[in-house]
């Protein structure tokens, strides 16, 4: 990288950093400017040892997810020297089929998924945001790690400060996240979780204010970050859709044990009527994508596959796998299947969690009524994004990025339930 490189991708830094100054989101957690200004760069330079790690862990830079995407961004920017009209169109997904746009496309490594079963391509997300920021980064790759940093910090900010009327320490439960290891690592470079940590930070922000204030601009931001998520993970945005539910179910029947084990019996069972009825073939779906990720494990053997029950095509096989989809998700990799860096990374990440649990556990506070609502709201979302990812999921490698919405809800919950002032180091801080 050069001089002139170097002090444009510096510019944006220091601007980033102190427009997160400037955001009440933000300095409503609790931290001086400095503060901010610190944890903002030091995911910054997460993001950037994430390429580094990425080009010396795989060698073949260019077929890694950490530039794959942003190559595709940059061949898609070409389009825009030449014909401008063409690129909106893809960026805004309009008139996908005229001739123009078809074979602009067509020069992309990565538009097209191989396998793709009834859901939106989320690899034309993540194409399109780097073709956009490409016309202000000028080919300064980091310039991307720091957009999507800066719009990752807002998202996580969001998310934590909307459960402070429940009695949530915002800064504490915020250092908690950004600077647990799988989800500092895996939401600072320039991937999809950078961007999914954004929008669904604000869509559960809007699902709250819109349950509280039903006002139409709530309704209206609601449905932007709804649409923005399920553009870049689906299942997460449905997870969360279907762990709000519950919230909803609170307001109708006041007694919170009714209200609970009625949503738990009637939630799977409304999931299969509505299968049934509307022909959406869950079952099969699911089935299909597993059964696509082991045939590309077949071809491509990568070295922190593992070894996953088959599913058949049916409910009852999805059922009757669940526990099992559930501890591969946040139980593995254990630390003798951990063969790699990465692999190695997880399971002690996963031991970390554990320890986190038991901790929690052993210093609760008493819960209210309300808070409990809330926990368990952020329980069960994170237990259905754990069920699909460990459905589908026989690579170690894989999984511990699909997870990670799962462990930023599961640390939310035990912060919410934690007694902090039974830690003396913490409780002298906060004081």
């Amino acid at each position: 990288m050069g001089i002139l490189e170097i002090s444009y991708l510096t510019f944006w830094w220091v601007l980033l950093a102190w427009l997160l100054t400037k955001f009440g989101l933000i300095t409503s957690l609790g931290f001086s400017k400095i503060q901010i200004s610190a944890l903002f760069s030091l995911k910054v330079l997460v993001g950037i040892g994430f390429l580094l790690f990425y080009e010396l862990y795989y060698g073949d830079k260019s077929s890694t997810d950490a530039l794959r995407f942003y190559n595709d961004g940059n061949t898609l920017f070409q389009v825009f020297k030449s014909d401008p009209i063409t690129y909106f169109k893809i960026i805004l997904g309009i008139d996908m089929q005229s001739e123009s746009v078809v074979t602009a496309t067509n020069e992309l490594n990565n538009w097209y998924k191989e396998h793709l079963r009834g859901v939106f391509n989320d690899n034309m997300t993540i194409i399109r945001f780097n073709a956009l920021v490409r016309l202000i980064s000028f080919d300064v790759y980091h310039v991307h790690t720091l957009i999507v940093n800066f719009v990752g910090f807002l998202g996580l900010a969001a998310l934590v400060k909307n459960f402070k009327q429940y009695g949530l320490n915002q800064k504490l439960t915020f250092l908690s996240l950004l600077l647990f290891p799988g989800i500092l690592f895996w939401t600072s470079g320039v991937l999809k979780e950078s961007l999914l940590l954004f929008t669904i930070g604000f869509l559960v922000h809007y699902l709250f204010k819109t349950l509280h204030q039903f006002k139409l601009k709530n309704v209206g931001f609601l449905i932007v970050f709804l649409l923005l998520s399920l553009l870049i993970k689906s299942y997460v945005a449905f997870c969360v859709l279907i762990g709000f539910v519950l919230l909803l179910v609170y307001r109708i029947i006041k007694d919170t044990s009714v209200a609970t084990v009625l949503y738990l019996f009637l939630i799977p069972i409304l999931g299969i009527v509505a299968d049934k009825i509307l022909s959406l073939k869950i079952p099969e779906r699911i089935y299909q994508k597993q059964h696509d990720f082991l045939n590309e494990l077949a071809i491509s053997q990568p070295g922190s596959a593992f070894e996953i029950f088959v599913l058949e095509p049916s409910w009852w096989s999805l059922i009757k796998n669940a526990p099992y989809a559930i501890g591969n998700t946040l139980f593995r990799p254990f630390i003798w299947e951990a063969h790699s860096s990465i692999s190695l990374l997880a399971s002690f990440e996963v031991i970390l969690l554990f320890s986190i649990a038991l901790i929690t556990f052993r210093l609760k506070q008493k819960v209210t009524n309300e808070k409990l609502k809330i926990t368990l709201f952020l329980f069960i979302s994170a237990m259905l994004i754990s069920l699909i990812v460990g459905w589908v999921t026989p690579v170690f490698g894989a999984l511990v990025r699909y997870k990670i919405p799962a462990l930023i809800f599961i640390l939310i919950a035990f912060n919410l339930i934690i007694d902090y002032r039974k830690i003396p180091i913490i409780s002298k801080w906060l004081s």
